[in-house]
């Protein structure tokens, strides 16, 4: 590999433009060489404001280069299969968003293809790169609240009120499981990354979904269903035994003060412990007693953990940069292709439990 990790991201959605081309480039040691989408007006624009070289629709040329040693894709969810096999195949190492892909099957060829391939792998599992998510998980797994035996993660909003015209986001072909994909993703990796070394992963659970009824204006102004999940519910239970819950919606109110995109807690018998998911801007861990009268009171965390700034999302994509050099992830932060399949198992176990109205399993490794 050269001096430098030479990145093409694959993808001119929003948030290429906030964290995939900035994110590498942050690091010394990064390099975005090329954007693709197949909207090359939209590539070129993004590619001249961000500073990236060249912009492409080719996508099979740019990933049969010499001069690009991995990919980021921060395209819509239907292209997260695609653009990564494809990018396995030529060599490169991915970086992919999440949720990983739009079913349990499809995450678990991509898993397979990477191990085969021994290429880095990575999930955009952004909380992770937290100071308070990385603490809280440190002191789960030294027992700092003795034996864990419950979970909660809430993330709420009242977000589904915005969009007034139609998007890729409505579509449940291209979206995938909507908010369940979306943020529930998260919500899955952060019980697993926090509480997993201690408790296990993920391994059944019981659930509820729902979408709101409505339809939105298309581009001729006639009216489209929205087809994609608002809300999911879960109870869940750990390969040891840990019970939890998660709820993820994006049609009803949060009940938090904390900001940030939402809150997990951890209890044990000898304490809690709680922090706030965020990209960084203003992190908080707080732990609680089990003496009587006791309140939360406020962990320890670095001033960067305090300084407004979204700094995990370079510290994700530097992560990225750091496992290509490396030529492998670190297992104490970033989240490999078997923590998205997973997450895309749990996805889809949530899925079915609506369905079924009964506990559903969710495998644990690819196999």
């Amino acid at each position: 590999m050269a001096d430098k990790v030479r990145v093409a991201v694959l993808g001119a959605a929003s948030f290429a433009a906030v964290a995939h081309i900035p994110g590498v480039n942050a690091h010394p040691r990064g390099e975005v060489v090329a954007l693709f989408s197949r909207d090359l007006g939209r590539a070129k624009e993004m590619a001249a404001q961000a500073g990236v070289p060249e912009a492409t629709d080719d996508l099979d040329a740019l990933l049969a280069r010499d001069d690009v040693d991995a990919v980021t894709v921060p395209s819509s969810n239907d292209n997260h299969y695609t653009y990564s096999m494809a990018a396995l195949r030529a060599g490169k190492h991915v970086f992919c968003e999440k949720p990983m892909a739009l079913s349990q099957g499809l995450a678990a060829e991509m898993t397979r293809e990477a191990r085969a391939r021994g290429l880095v792998n990575e999930i955009a599992f952004i909380f992770r790169y937290t100071y308070c998510i990385a603490e809280l998980r440190r002191l789960v797994a030294a027992g700092a609240i003795g034996r864990p035996h419950y979970v909660t993660v809430e993330q709420q909003g009242y977000s589904w009120q915005r969009s007034r015209g139609v998007t890729w986001r409505n579509f449940a072909a291209v979206h995938g499981a909507g908010q369940l994909g979306e943020m529930g993703s998260h919500c899955f990796d952060t019980v697993n990354f926090t509480c997993g070394p201690a408790a296990g992963y993920i391994a059944e659970l019981a659930s509820v979904a729902y979408t709101v009824p409505r339809t939105i204006a298309g581009p001729d102004g006639a009216a489209v269903p929205v087809e994609t999940l608002d809300l999911a519910s879960c109870l869940l239970r750990t390969e040891r035994g840990l019970g939890g819950e998660i709820i993820t919606s994006r049609a009803t109110p949060s009940h938090s003060q904390l900001g940030g995109m939402g809150v997990v807690v951890v209890t044990g018998d000898e304490g809690a412990l709680l922090a706030n998911l965020t990209r960084g801007d203003r992190e908080i861990l707080r732990r609680l007693g089990t003496e009587p009268g006791a309140q939360w009171e406020d962990a320890p965390l670095p001033p960067e953990a305090l300084d407004g700034t979204p700094h995990a999302i370079y510290r994700m994509l530097g992560s990225f940069v750091d496992a290509c050099l490396r030529g492998g992830v670190d297992p104490e932060h970033d989240a490999d292709f078997e923590a998205g399949f997973r997450t895309q198992s749990a996805i889809d176990a949530v899925i079915a439990g609506a369905g079924s109205k009964r506990w559903e399993p969710v495998a644990v490794a690819a196999g």
